[in-house]
């Protein structure tokens, strides 16, 4: 896959570039067989303890036939990719030396090219950085390392079934979590252990909304994190060393209804490919200096669309600055109906330093993954949908984030929509 650097003097010039999968969509298998060494729960021949269980399991590794068949993520052209709904893995970019390919990106601007008009309510094309590290935490366990899909980590805290070469084993069960119905399920099973690190969504959308969003973390590059006080858990008011809900910037949660949307209506016609620019701007405009501001431009029928202004909140504002940030969290937490056993909303952007924590992820380094997706639990509502919350009112500020029915959005949904409508794919 090539992709191209360019520079203010000098031009551009042809870089090449591989795409891996993730290591959760991999066979995991004994070495000596192809025995699974996890099904729903793991297998205890295997593995008895999280060391064992990785000297005795193995990665099944995928031919070019197996990703564009098997997977259904597909090379288009020689720069480029289509990720086919249901069966595309989340992948990575890796560089020339089989490693992942870290951006640095701070007085810095990247640029893609995305097509994602079969994209209905409920799905999520995303394409975002992540600062794992570059090896893919290769070694003490883990032989294979970025190739193989290795060491995702996201301000989420993944409780990925491997962390740094152990097995995450220990107190594997399932676990209770509120679903946006307002109903406790249970969920899983996964271990004990997260790993956590910066995160930064160039692109989060679907054809009927879309979001770009900053995730700055207490820690530089991977953190291991155990319980919720640590990982994070919005339910009981625990930040965690995350900011698991960021700073982001939705036009229609904004209040501009037809900056992005199907048809010539629209600022931004979803229904064709287009050209998304996003820009790093520091204080000083250095490559060492604070990052003060993240721009969005898009390209579209050879005409340059500005991202709109933030109607809904005191100062406005088309960019995502540590202003709209504050302005963003005071103005949608300060309306809408709240359980009164809800906890207290916290400000987890400001509290984990804000565009210049942000800022210094993207000076050391984040590697990029691409994904296409859908949440049978909570439906993609916080993206698209006409509330969060069950208990949310639509006139309510901030509420909105999009058009799509509260209700609408599960795999049953999707898989009717294609069913119907043909196949759901991003390029």
């Amino acid at each position: 896959m090539n992709i191209e650097a360019c520079a203010t003097q000098g031009g551009c010039s042809q870089e090449q570039a591989f795409i891996t999968m993730d290591m959760n969509w991999r066979w995991l298998h004994n070495k000596a067989a192809y025995n699974n060494c996890l099904q729903d729960d793991w297998d205890s021949s295997l593995c008895p303890d999280p060391e064992t269980c990785s000297r005795n399991c193995a990665l099944e590794g995928v031919d070019q036939k197996g990703y564009s068949d098997t997977y259904q993520a597909i090379p288009v052209d020689d720069n480029g990719l289509k990720l086919r709904f249901p069966k595309a893995p989340r992948v990575y970019m890796l560089d020339a030396d089989k490693t992942y390919k870290l951006f640095k990106l701070k007085n810095r601007e990247f640029t893609f090219d995305v097509d994602l008009s079969t994209l209905p309510c409920g799905m999520n094309a995303a394409l975002y950085f992540v600062e794992m590290s570059k090896d893919g935490d290769k070694g003490a366990g883990n032989n294979v390392g970025a190739e193989y899909g290795t060491g995702y980590c996201d301000a989420q805290c993944p409780h990925m079934k491997f962390i740094q070469g152990k097995a995450n084993m220990e107190d594997w069960k399932k676990h209770s979590a509120k679903n946006p119905d307002g109903e406790t399920k249970m969920v899983g099973p996964e271990g004990k252990y997260g790993i956590c690190c910066a995160e930064m969504d160039l692109l989060e959308a679907n054809r009927e909304a879309n979001a770009f969003t900053a995730h700055p973390c207490e820690h530089s590059q991977t953190h291991v994190c155990e319980g919720k006080e640590e990982c994070g858990d919005k339910d009981e008011g625990y930040v965690g060393v995350c900011d698991k809900d960021g700073c982001g910037f939705n036009a229609y949660r904004n209040g501009n209804h037809k900056f992005w949307g199907v048809g010539s209506d629209y600022a931004v016609d979803s229904s064709k490919p287009m050209t998304i620019v996003t820009q790093f701007i520091t204080a000083d405009n250095t490559d060492t200096g604070d990052l003060k501001e993240i721009r969005r431009i898009y390209i579209q029928d050879g005409k340059v669309i500005k991202n709109p202004n933030a109607d809904l909140l005191p100062g406005g504002g088309d960019s995502i600055t540590d202003e709209l940030c504050t302005a963003a969290f005071q103005t949608f937490n300060a309306t809408g109906k709240h359980s009164q056993d809800d906890p207290k909303p916290q400000n987890g952007f400001k509290k984990l330093g804000g565009l210049v924590s942000m800022g210094e992820a993207l000076g050391r380094g984040m590697a990029l993954a691409m994904s296409i997706w859908d949440d049978d639990f909570g439906r993609m509502v916080w993206l698209d949908a006409e509330k969060g919350k069950w208990d949310e009112e639509e006139k309510d500020v901030g509420v909105q984030r999009g058009p799509c029915p509260f209700d609408y959005g599960s795999d049953k949904d999707m898989k009717e929509y294609g069913e119907k409508h043909g196949g759901i794919e991003v390029t």
